[in-house]
């Protein structure tokens, strides 16, 4: 998109401003729900990305569906000289990210879908991560259904947990470059996760990136039991309701944020694990909640929504 523009989401569609003069400005709207695409979506997400490498930002609308199987989808607009423009709708879901998966300088894009798949005769999974690789035709190079490049369970070899209905699995999302490779790495918040008998206790699992795409080699799980992750489970501590990598001390490696807003009765909390040379570790591992703030702590479900 020319210029700075400010994307802000409401259930229709998409407000658009600038900032002129001290002051924002409107700049136009996106309906979602009226049209252009061929589903009428609710937005939930919103994120950006060059994926055809053409020097303007792009922009993508995630949600669900209001048609009748009410499933996730997202409408990509191509940003242009003249502004943002419909592309098409693709399979989507309401948490979403872009990153350069792959190192060849286009941004991909990641959507989590902590329900189903697309196919509305898929059994009921715990969730699901779909990723679109971009290039010098992204999005419309792929077929008249948007096939993702790559979709991820945790029914998949090398995956960590147990697909189980409920889990959550891409409930979050994040794509940030943990080993500081050039390869950005994919963290997946599955807050309904099992530990032992403790339900709902939630994980979040990391894929990392390679020149073929997200890989399993190397993939890594953390919960609250986890050696050096402060705390213990507890049941709905939900731990990975939010993840989001940030370079906080810009070493070139980007550090892991996970939030567990059910943690101490829904008073909330959230870990910082460290980037390194082998990806996410849980060793120097920290947490905070509303008390390190000197906020009010009770039912303050800290952690609830993290800023990507």
């Amino acid at each position: 998109v020319p210029g700075d523009v400010l994307a802000v989401a409401d259930r229709q569609g998409v407000h658009l401003f600038t900032h002129d003069g001290g002051a924002l400005r409107p700049a136009g709207r996106l309906d979602t729900v009226g049209a252009p695409g061929d589903e009428k979506i609710q937005p939930a997400s919103l994120t950006t990305g060059d994926y055809d490498d053409d020097g303007f930002a792009d922009l993508i609308v995630a949600g669900r569906s209001l048609e009748e199987d009410g499933q996730g989808r997202s409408a990509v607009y191509r940003g242009g000289a003249g502004g943002l423009t419909y592309v098409r709708d693709l399979p989507g879901g309401p948490a979403t990210a872009s990153g350069d998966i792959d190192h060849d300088g286009y941004d991909d894009l990641v959507a989590g879908r902590p329900d189903r798949l697309e196919d509305e005769y898929e059994p009921l999974t715990g969730g699901s991560v779909l990723v679109f690789l971009g290039g010098p035709d992204a999005f419309t190079d792929l077929d008249e259904y948007g096939r993702p490049d790559q979709v991820w369970l945790q029914r998949d070899p090398g995956v960590p947990g147990t697909p189980e209905l409920g889990d959550g699995f891409g409930y979050d999302v994040s794509l940030g470059d943990a080993d500081g490779d050039g390869f950005a790495d994919l963290a997946i918040g599955v807050p309904g996760e099992d530990v032992g008998t403790v339900r709902d206790a939630g994980m979040v699992v990391v894929l990392r990136g390679s020149a073929r795409g997200l890989t399993t080699a190397g993939a890594v799980s953390f919960t609250q039991n986890t050696a050096n992750v402060p705390g213990t489970v507890e049941k709905g501590d939900r731990f990975g309701a939010q993840v989001r990598f940030a370079d906080t001390d810009r070493d070139g490696r980007a550090g892991l944020l996970a939030t567990a807003p059910g943690e101490n009765s829904a008073d909330g909390s959230a870990w910082h694990l460290p980037g390194s040379a082998a990806g996410v570790v849980a060793r120097g591992s920290w947490s905070y909640g509303p008390r390190s703030l000197a906020a009010p702590p009770t039912d303050a479900g800290f952690g609830t929504a993290v800023d990507e």
